[in-house]
């Protein structure tokens, strides 16, 4: 199995169940077999009922088992041809400076391919339209997800948008208190169970503020409780920890909320880009 459907199934193994435990198990442990199953032959194996199966599916992510065997089946298909694209091998004193590189690039690319899958049109629209309807938007993250919240500061301050941002949690908890129901909040958690972001989110939510969430986990806490999830999928190996890897995930979803919202409010967006520009000019020497 590649590991783009491994991580997906860890970033929905919260909601699972017992049984659900079990068809992944069986799915990362024996893909190839499965690919080629029906869901009745899957069923039989499992001694899962065909319903639970088609419910397993949908609750990571596809519509049906059919696509979800279509993947692992396309994913068996082109292992083979992918032995250079092995992101999982471990580092080793003999490897070169740029097969270390290769290798990060991989397990990069890895992610975000996996991301892009997870994440649908419904979703982005519903992000976009937030953000199309505020005054400002501020951005949360503690840790690791802090950095990301702040790159993503940078990118909405040259939007027609008010961004807010605050490293420390204390003056992050002071700028959600003041959010009005027309503006917005995004907010990043890896986990999706950190305690303060979720007061973050309780605040948020007790001032009807909509808020945007990017998680590498759907069944977190956290992702049932934002108005819309954006899952950024994270493939761990051994020599990078998932949490890292997610953050590459992260800042390219951000970037996408930027871009789209760019397109929408181009003239406006044109404008503050242009205004930008003229100020840090005057600090460039010739």
């Amino acid at each position: 199995m590649l590991a783009s459907l491994k991580s997906r199934i860890i970033s929905y193994s919260d909601k699972f169940s017992k049984t659900d435990t079990i068809l992944a198990n069986l799915l990362i442990n024996n893909s190839e077999k499965i690919g080629k199953l029906s869901i009745q032959e899957l069923s039989k194996i499992s001694k899962v009922s065909t319903a639970t199966i088609s419910r397993f599916a949908k609750k990571i992510g596809y519509d049906s088992y059919q696509d979800l065997k279509f993947d692992i089946s396309n994913s068996n298909s082109n292992a083979s041809s992918k032995s250079s694209y092995d992101f999982f091998r471990e580092l080793n004193e003999s490897d070169s400076y740029h097969d270390i590189l290769k290798k990060n690039f991989a397990a990069n690319i890895a992610s975000l391919r996996s991301t892009e899958h997870l994440i649908n049109e419904e979703q982005l629209q519903v992000a976009v339209n937030i953000l199309l309807k505020s005054e400002k938007c501020a951005f949360f993250g503690l840790g690791a997800s802090n950095a990301v919240a702040l790159i993503a500061y940078h990118r909405f301050l040259k939007t027609p948008l008010v961004a807010l941002y605050h490293q420390d949690f204390h003056y992050q908890q002071m700028i959600a208190a003041k959010l009005k129901k027309n503006d917005c909040a995004i907010l990043i958690s890896h986990t999706g169970k950190n305690r303060d972001v979720l007061q973050l989110v309780k605040i948020l939510k007790d001032r009807q503020i909509p808020t945007i969430g990017i998680t590498s986990f759907a069944g977190s806490p956290f992702a049932e409780l934002v108005d819309v999830a954006l899952i950024s999928v994270a493939e761990e190996t051994s020599y990078r920890p998932e949490a890292l890897s997610s953050t590459v995930s992260q800042i390219s979803v951000l970037d996408s909320l930027f871009m789209i919202y760019g397109v929408h409010m181009k003239s406006e967006t044109n404008e503050a880009l242009e205004s930008i520009r003229r100020v840090i000019e005057k600090t460039r020497v010739d």
